[in-house]
């Protein structure tokens, strides 16, 4: 099951990153906060896919993720 939650939470951060046209870290956080919650809240979604939220999160929100990081991962993805 920790292999699925690791793909899904890489799924999910690559889509909190290409859904908006940040300028802040924070501006990605609170996406990911709302995405999470949204998340935890929906009795359709599996524990692993709740859990792939809640560790999005936790890796955005990060201190020793930066801007430049954020950045630099869109970059990749686009």
């Amino acid at each position: 099951m920790a292999t699925n939650v690791n793909m899904y939470k890489f799924e999910v951060i690559e889509g909190i990153i290409k859904a908006i046209d940040f300028k802040t870290k924070e501006e990605v956080v609170n996406l990911a906060k709302k995405m999470m919650d949204a998340a935890k809240n929906n009795p359709k979604y599996s524990d692993a896919v709740k859990n792939a939220f809640k560790e999005a999160y936790e890796e955005l929100s990060a201190e020793d993720l930066t801007l430049e990081n954020l950045y630099e991962i869109k970059n990749m993805l686009d």
